[in-house]
């Protein structure tokens, strides 16, 4: 790599770090999952928090158990490993997660998932550029691809979720770069085990990873079946057999969660459902119309076909690896729509730049059949920089995974100095009021059976949280109260005495 190519990586990392940062500092609310990764990573003996009904705590209460690593569990990455065998995910996210909590013992600090998120996020962008690099034969045109990612609402939507995704994306792109260098070539050693590993720790850190690695391995073996070359297709094979045997000796526990866990039983019965193949995949497009293009997706649907027809009118259409690239993104879609439990944009994050980076060669197709040379290279660039500019600040310079809310953030300054009962039917729930807990002058956890009792020895207002199922207008029923906050799920209550 020329120095120009290091001075221009190491600009668009820096730009895109600072960023994150500063959306990171404005992150005051989290999705129950987030909350969740904290748990799964570093309590000790299950993948639940528990609490005691009646008690009041202050400050982190429960929490501090349930997030926190405490001295005597430093680095225990057995019971890391044994809550994820209870959960429905694989290890290798959390074991990370629970080595930074594990390095500030007794703390929770939401910079500790995000770190990992910026670590996963250079490594993303460095083999991106090497990628985009062979992709375009352009150094600026690689730079530029780039940063239209790097610079996009779902980039910086990957990089503030406390979740896997940061790193299952790092795998994808990583995967892609493999199979890319040895596109046409044969399936060597150095290949097979560069394959071999990147196949284990992208299934190590998400299930979704297989559906990327079926077709990008599929259509390679194609292509070995294709040349007739009968000692390749055994290396091949034999090299994705030991990898596949490697991964089910280390981590069994696969077999159960997509067979028998309720995340696998589900995707499952979606699977064999004859519905939901269209709303899937359109709702799935329709975050990345959103979260990469602001709403102007169909604009760059309507120059894809064109350039489609180009090519096919100029008898230019040999597919090469982008365009497999772009079909596995387009499969990926199609499937993880079809099966996952909602369309939310952490389920696109992974394969969000593959579709940026086929608008950027569309446009950059364009402009340069008007013009050629730097300055069609910088009008590209603009293009998108103009696009990501307008769409973060079409949302105010925040992004969806802030989970920000107004009318959650006026109920929570109204609890500031209130107490808050908290009426829950199971206890996981509780995740879902971390934010107005912690903001909150004391809490108490109360039982659906009892709740009228606890409710009526409170002499001063305070603030209700309900987190049930059913019976919920019943419990509020008798009592003045003013609705502050309700998302359909979790509801705050003003209780007036």
């Amino acid at each position: 790599m020329k120095n120009i190519e290091k001075a221009l990586l190491m600009l668009i990392i820096i730009f895109a770090g600072v960023v994150v940062i500063l959306l990171g500092i404005k992150k005051v609310n989290y999705h129950c999952d987030e909350i969740w990764t904290y748990g799964l990573a570093n309590n000790i003996g299950g993948i639940n928090p528990s609490f005691e009904i009646g008690k009041i705590y202050q400050g982190m209460g429960p929490f501090e158990d349930f997030m926190t690593v405490d001295a005597n569990n430093r680095f225990n990455y057995a019971n890391t490993w044994d809550n994820q065998a209870k959960d429905v995910h694989p290890p290798f996210y959390y074991i990370l997660v629970h080595t930074v909590c594990s390095l500030f013992s007794g703390t929770f600090s939401k910079w500790y998932g995000v770190a990992i998120n910026i670590f996963w996020m250079i490594l993303t962008l460095i083999i991106l550029y090497k990628l985009l690099k062979d992709i375009f034969g352009n150094t600026l045109a690689a730079a530029g691809a780039l940063l239209a990612y790097a610079s996009s609402v779902v980039f910086f939507d990957t990089m503030l979720l406390i979740r896997m995704y940061a790193q299952f994306t790092f795998f994808v792109v990583l995967l892609m770069y493999v199979f890319e260098k040895n596109w046409d070539k044969k399936p060597d050693k150095p290949f097979l085990i560069k394959l071999g590993i990147t196949l284990f720790l992208g299934m190590f850190t998400q299930y979704y990873f297989i559906f990327i690695a079926f077709f990008m391995c599929l259509i390679y073996g194609i292509k070995l079946l294709a040349a007739k070359d009968k000692n390749c297709v055994r290396n091949y094979i034999v090299g994705i057999g030991i990898a596949g045997i490697c991964y089910g000796l280390a981590w069994y526990h696969i077999l159960a969660h997509i067979f028998n866990g309720y995340r696998g039983e589900e995707a499952i019965s979606k699977a064999t459902n004859l519905g939901g193949l269209l709303s899937g995949m359109v709702g799935m497009f329709s975050i990345i119309d959103s979260e990469a293009f602001a709403g102007l997706g169909i604009f760059f649907i309507i120059l894809g076909l064109g350039f489609l027809i180009y090519k096919i009118l100029k008898k230019d259409i040999a597919p090469d690896f982008t365009f497999f690239m772009f079909l596995c993104g387009c499969f990926y879609v199609v499937v993880v729509g079809k099966i996952c439990p909602k369309i939310t944009t952490r389920y696109i994050m992974p394969v969000s730049w593959i579709f940026i980076i086929a608008s950027y060669i569309v446009i950059r197709f364009f402009i340069n059949k008007l013009r050629t040379g730097m300055i069609s290279e910088y009008v590209v660039i603009a293009v998108f920089c103009v696009i990501s500019i307008f769409n973060l600040a079409s949302r105010n310079f925040t992004v969806p995974m802030d989970y920000i809310d107004s009318d959650q953030q006026k109920a929570i300054e109204i609890a500031t100095d209130k107490k808050t009962l908290v009426c829950v039917d199971v206890n996981w729930k509780i995740l879902y009021d971390f934010v107005i807990l912690m903001n909150t002058d004391s809490y108490e956890f109360i039982d659906p059976e009892n709740a009228e009792k606890y409710i009526n020895e409170q002499n001063e207002d305070f603030i209700l949280v309900v987190n049930l199922d059913e019976g919920r207008e019943e419990l509020i029923a008798d009592f003045d109260n003013e609705l502050l906050y309700e998302d359909g799920m979790n509801f705050y209550y003003l209780v007036n005495r």
